[in-house]
């Protein structure tokens, strides 16, 4: 029995081992950077508990973005019913909570996702304090949420009317999950690059002249194209400066 034990201990040391170590070269992921047609991403979320905190990570790896996390100067209770009647005193009195961070060069930002838990039917008060602080003209805003059961759509539709000033395209909002991220966030790119198409210029004409050294071309699965010409259809392109969808 205990030759049995030593082996076994021997032979799940060994599946550990290959399944941690691996020596093939890691191909450049081509999806990185593509999004929104390699526009600067911000998400900006405040999270109580952590569940907003996962999808805004999980935002933050679709776009490869820069996360901001917005934080109260003075916390909120940790445990959950104090917390809730903090909440509610500042909803009933309009308040605007002081956030004690700021976001660093808020203009190089094109796109900026705005996400928060679902309280007392809408907002944390802490989101106006954030869409007050900041100009959005000129932006694009993705509203998110996390809510336990109800008022997703009216919790979405306060950050739009909190930035009016903005553009806005779908929100999300989940009750924990973030396996639909990835779909929505490609969805929502797509109808952005559709309605932009000025943010192609200059791009169509690069896959023109496919033969530089320096232009790689991907199909959408992430396979490098070898034979670039008479190409039709939806490609990849990454150049030294940036990376980007075309349609030929």
């Amino acid at each position: 029995m205990k030759k049995f034990l030593a082996l076994l201990v021997t032979l799940l040391a060994i599946v550990s081992c290959n399944a941690t170590e691996n020596d093939e070269p890691q191909q450049e992921s081509a999806s990185e950077g593509t999004v929104f047609n390699g526009k600067k991403v911000l998400v900006a979320y405040f999270s109580w508990g952590g569940t907003t905190r996962r999808m805004a990570e999980a935002i933050e790896d679709v776009t490869k973005g820069d996360i901001f996390e917005i934080v109260p100067t003075v916390p909120y209770p940790t445990v959950y019913t104090p917390c809730t009647e903090v909440a509610l005193e500042e909803k009933n009195n309009n308040a605007r909570p002081e956030i004690k961070n700021r976001v660093e060069n808020w203009a190089d930002y094109d796109i900026v996702f705005i996400g928060c838990p679902v309280w007392w039917w809408t907002t944390p008060m802490i989101i106006h304090t954030f869409a007050e602080s900041y100009d959005f003209e000129g932006k694009t805003v993705v509203p998110f949420c996390t809510y336990a059961s109800t008022y997703r759509d009216e919790t979405l539709q306060a950050i739009v009317d909190m930035t009016p000033d903005a553009e806005h395209l779908e929100g999300f909002g989940t009750t924990g999950s973030t396996s639909e991220v990835d779909a929505w966030v490609n969805r929502i790119s797509q109808l952005w690059e559709e309605s932009h198409p000025d943010n192609n210029a200059g791009v169509e004409e690069v896959a023109l002249n496919p033969n530089s050294s320096d232009v790689t071309f991907y199909d959408l699965n992430g396979n490098i194209v070898n034979r670039t010409t008479n190409l039709k259809g939806m490609y990849i392109v990454k150049t030294p400066s940036k990376t980007s969808k075309v349609i030929l």
